[in-house]
């Protein structure tokens, strides 16, 4: 890899790393061990939004929602989460997005706190290596479900959501071109290296609060410019009054858009 690509990322990743020590352990943990709903709102299905507390599962396990499928949808979660938190993000989109599949998988490495992790920040240091093995443990993670869930050739109908640190990797896999799927949602993401291809079929969603402590609001605001001038149709939206953290507002509008935005 290009030693500023990989200068470009360390300086990235130390921000992240100094930016979740930082900030208090309750917010990091509103997003990265389970979203929590900060407001009564409710899904479009009229259900509430009942956030659950990640079980204890393998790393070769998956949360998965809905027997059959026209539409894909791979949840990524955050930081020391498990896959068991999105699933139940996707649990809660069923009967708007009957047709849809739902999977949730676990982040391929352990993190000290018991929960998995994309990638490690803990010493604030991001070799070549390191950026490597990240993606090609994401790529194999989403590969094996996209073949196993029968959407090979078939990206176009295939979403990503993630929020921290899996919309980081979602981003990353979509603005790297090496993942051309129909849509993208992000909640509270960051995108950490500049766009290297585009893709007009997959349109984006960029959802951020405004009182995100652990990766600032502007973090969407400067990727959702870069993604534009790459040639990627992105919305992006900032919640007031929202910290680091999936709101019911943003979990309806995330929602709406792979309703509309998965043909």
């Amino acid at each position: 890899m290009p030693s500023n690509l990989a200068a470009f990322f360390s300086l990235f990743v130390i921000f992240i790393g100094a930016i979740c020590v930082a900030a208090s352990p309750s917010v990091v943990m509103a997003a990265d061990r389970g979203p929590r709903i900060v407001s009564s709102k409710v899904d479009p299905a009229a259900k509430p939004l009942q956030m659950v507390q990640a079980e204890s599962i393998s790393r070769s396990t998956a949360s998965r929602v809905g027997m059959r499928g026209d539409h894909l949808v791979i949840l990524f979660h955050g930081i020391r989460g498990r896959g068991a938190v999105m699933g139940a993000l996707g649990n809660s989109w069923q009967a708007t997005l009957p047709d849809t599949v739902f999977v949730a998988p676990d982040a391929p490495f352990a993190h000290k706190s018991g929960g998995r992790q994309w990638f490690a920040v803990d010493d604030q240091i991001m070799r070549p290596e390191r950026i490597d093995a990240a993606r090609r443990s994401f790529d194999r993670v989403v590969s094996e479900i996209v073949k196993r869930e029968g959407f090979e050739g078939a990206l176009d109908r295939v979403a990503f959501v993630g929020v921290s640190q899996g919309a980081i990797m979602a981003l990353d896999g979509v603005a790297s071109g090496r993942w051309k799927v129909g849509a993208l949602a992000t909640f509270a993401g960051l995108l950490p290296l500049p766009p290297t291809s585009s893709s007009t079929r997959t349109v984006i969603l960029m959802m951020h609060g405004a009182e995100d402590k652990t990766i600032p609001p502007a973090a969407t605001t400067v990727a959702s410019g870069q993604l534009r001038s790459a040639g990627f149709k992105v919305t992006s939206k900032i919640y007031p009054g929202v910290g680091h953290t999936i709101s019911s507002e943003e979990a309806m509008d995330a929602v709406i858009f792979l309703r509309d935005g998965l043909k």
